[in-house]
């Protein structure tokens, strides 16, 4: 699997408050991928605390976790189970700093094992596939905007610009335990999987992001110019974006 991140502070923000890690290996003698985007909140530097952290401490788990599995234990259970732990160890962890510096953070993670994609989720940063021409986005947002959409009172272009389209239900560190969602796809050649913060969805529609993915051919290139648009189109929020293609 190739891939690529690529972060941007935005046109309005003081301090980037998104982190991300993005990397390969090989586990059971199959190549793994785990890639992360955390858009933090709880200003100052309050936001950009959480989101590191959270990184880091999910990082670190699932490097241990893997490194001394084997073949048989690379199954969906194993996967939501190991990927659920670490991002509770996160949760806990900052909700105890929380306490003294309200702060908090989204949390978007896959992990490429073979043919199999696996999305965890909390918050409104998002995972999305391109298979061939459908573009898919894999995650549901736990966003109050979200909750109206599925109750019939907004449609999904009026949700875009809804006065509360930044309230979220749900994040790691608000609370003393966290609600974690969890996806399972099946991958073929070529796909591309993108993760992002809302830094990148809030400004750009999804029709244009797909042509993005679909007209560049080189990651790099697609994460450039997607953060290019996003800041062109207003950039009120920092931008990060891991783009993984199944090769």
């Amino acid at each position: 699997m190739k891939y690529f991140s690529l972060t941007d502070i935005g046109k309005k923000r003081e301090n980037n408050e998104d982190s991300f890690f993005s990397f390969t290996n090989m586990y059971a003698d199959v190549q793994v991928g785990v890639f992360a985007v955390a858009d933090g909140m709880g200003g100052y530097e309050n936001g950009q605390y959480a989101s590191k952290t959270a990184v880091e401490i999910v990082k670190e788990y699932i490097q241990t976790n893997f490194s001394n599995i084997d073949f048989e234990q690379l199954k969906d259970d194993y996967i939501r189970k190991i990927s659920t732990e670490a991002i509770k160890n996160a949760n806990d962890y900052i909700f105890e700093k929380s306490k003294e510096n309200p702060m908090g953070t989204t949390f978007v993670m896959v992990i490429e094992i073979g043919e199999k994609l696996y999305a965890i989720n909390v918050g409104d940063s998002r995972a999305y596939i391109l298979n061939k021409d459908n573009f898919i986005q894999i995650t549901k947002d736990n966003s109050y905007v979200q909750y109206l959409v599925e109750q019939g009172l907004i449609n999904a272009s009026e949700a875009r610009t809804h006065s509360q389209k930044n309230k979220i239900t749900r994040a790691v560190g608000f609370e003393s335990d966290v609600e974690i969602d969890f996806y399972v796809r099946e991958l073929e050649k070529l796909d591309k999987v993108l993760i992002c913060s809302d830094g990148l969805t809030a400004m750009i529609e999804d029709e244009k992001i797909k042509e993005v993915l679909q007209y560049d051919k080189n990651l790099e290139d697609i994460c450039k110019s997607l953060i290019e648009l996003a800041n062109r189109n207003g950039g009120i929020d920092n931008i990060t974006i891991t783009v993984i293609e199944n090769n």
